[in-house]
């Protein structure tokens, strides 16, 4: 009777396990280029220069910019993300769509590239430049100036805002902004809720502000910075605590500003980035709202607030190498493993590069590449995928500062045709 009940018992466990294991196993998932990829294959097949490429889509970036322009609303300021596009055409295009001339900017090449490129901007440093990065500023855009034979328009004095986050740096400013025999204005950052630095608390900010009043031919204070991307991701309002939280601490600071007989309407209280933009829409406590990423938007910035935004950047790769079956390095028995367990493991290909911070999109049904390699990455899909030699795969980037920087210039297409090649900064901001 013993023998009989494990028997059974066996049974079920063993039935159990290949229900599971069928269960688990994976679909599947594979399917050809939808017709946007398709036509998209089609044209770098035609036009395109035979190596890997990244793609910015105009139709869907000026949709983009336009729903984060609304957002922002007229009362206040867009101000346009640099280090997440990275290249002075797509800026321009950026600012002139939104209609603004306002930029914030987190590499010290780049805020030189940006103030020869657009010498009518305002820029606000997006985080705190060690003291030595910003005398590195001056001496580069003092040295350009000469070199091109001109005198330039851009005045730091008026239109750079640096990021302040402690005493200890307005400290460092001030020498330096006496040595140099200018002015710099001053923008405090604050700790609304991310507690990566900034001011905390409203009384700190006191003896900031008393060191500024005291030394007005080198000090101004442009504004405030309270950025709160702990808020990503929330389906949040107004209401949310979380923002109730951000913006309590914020009007804090405000409050403070005004009792030291300051007017807030007339500085730059900035915030906010693409995930979070759209939760102030109807709120007034800031005036200066940034966002970049949204207007490409990559795979990190598929968020609950950038649900009307499209992707518009993309991967483009050529396949190099066709196998209608799946071979890998050693034993065979694994291949036949993995492909039987797998469906979409049973058509290999190799493309030109790889391992890039991005994720396959088309064709459908990619799973994570057998290896990494950023030469010729080996990539698998199921039978219902036929690509050709020659044919393009895409990917999504999931950020795209660093991204953007990687292929050369930027491919742009516009009405499914390619209409021109956008440069990217270099580390150098030129």
């Amino acid at each position: 009777m013993k023998r009989r009940t494990f028997l059974y018992g066996s049974g079920i466990a063993a039935a159990t396990a290949i229900g599971a294991t069928v269960l688990w196993k994976p679909r599947d998932r594979g399917a050809p280029h939808d017709d946007y990829f398709s036509a998209l294959n089609t044209l770098l097949r035609r036009d395109g220069p035979g190596r890997p490429v990244m793609i910015l889509d105009l139709d869907r970036i000026n949709r983009n910019i336009d729903v984060l322009a609304a957002s922002v609303g007229p009362d206040k300021t867009y101000r346009v993300v640099v280090k997440s596009l990275p290249s002075v055409p797509l800026l321009a295009h950026v600012m002139q769509r939104a209609n603004t001339n306002a930029l914030m900017v987190f590499h010290q090449p780049f805020l030189n590239a940006i103030a020869n490129a657009f010498p009518n901007c305002d820029a606000l440093l997006g985080k705190p430049m060690p003291v030595a990065a910003a005398r590195e500023f001056y001496r580069s855009l003092r040295a350009g100036t000469r070199t091109a034979g001109r005198t330039t328009t851009f005045d730091p004095a008026r239109q750079v805002q640096w990021l302040i986050d402690s005493r200890e740096r307005l400290d460092q400013y001030q020498a330096l902004a006496r040595e140099l025999g200018t002015t710099m204005r001053l923008n405090v950052e604050l700790d609304v809720g991310l507690h990566r630095g900034g001011i905390e608390v409203p009384e700190a900010i006191d003896g900031m502000l008393a060191t500024i009043a005291n030394d007005p031919d080198h000090l101004s204070l442009s504004g405030l910075m309270g950025y709160e991307p702990h808020l990503t991701g929330l389906a949040a309002g107004l209401d949310h605590p979380a923002v109730r939280s951000v913006l309590g601490v914020y009007q804090g600071f405000i409050e403070r500003i005004r009792q030291a007989g300051i007017d807030p309407a007339t500085l730059t209280l900035n915030g906010a980035g693409s995930h979070t933009l759209r939760i102030y829409e109807s709120d007034h406590t800031m005036n200066d709202l940034a966002a970049g990423s949204g207007v490409v938007k990559p795979t990190d910035f598929d968020t609950y607030h950038l649900s009307d935004n499209e992707p518009a950047m993309f991967i483009a790769t050529p396949v190099l190498k066709r196998y209608d079956d799946l071979r890998i390095p050693g034993d065979p028995w694994i291949a036949n493993v993995l492909k039987w367990w797998n469906p979409n493991q049973r058509r290999l290909y190799f493309v030109y590069g790889g391992h890039w911070k991005a994720r396959y999109v088309s064709p459908a049904g990619i799973p994570e590449p057998l290896y990494r390699t950023t030469n010729q990455e080996p990539i698998t899909t199921s039978p219902s995928v036929e690509l050709a030699v020659d044919d393009y795969v895409f990917l999504r980037p999931t950020q795209s500062e660093r991204v953007m920087l990687q292929f050369g210039d930027l491919l742009t297409m516009k009405g499914g045709e390619l209409v021109d090649r956008w440069p990217v900064f270099h580390e150098t901001g030129s």
